[in-house]
């Protein structure tokens, strides 16, 4: 596997890793505004944060999207290299 291979492969875990705790907050953010105790201004704090959240994965999910889109219609990464087979070996 060439360096450029495994970068990519690392950021691609760092995004997914990345959504997966930004869901994992927006669950809790939910929780604590589903109590009836909140106050409005803990209420407005929460969503805002909320949809801060959102946005991040939105963008990363539009951008893994559109290498996706690349990749069925190419075959090729987006930076050109070409896209390893089914039976190579990474």
């Amino acid at each position: 596997m060439s360096k450029h291979q495994q970068e990519q492969e690392v950021a691609e875990q760092e995004h997914k890793g990345s959504v997966e705790e930004a869901f994992a907050e927006l669950s809790m953010i939910i929780e604590e505004m589903e109590k009836p105790e909140i106050t409005l201004e803990a209420s407005m704090q929460h969503y805002k944060r909320g949809m801060e959240l959102l946005n991040q994965c939105k963008e990363v999910l539009e951008q893994m999207e559109t290498e996706m889109i690349t990749l069925t219609e190419e075959g090729e990464m987006p930076d050109g290299e070409t896209e390893r087979t089914c039976t190579g070996s990474r």
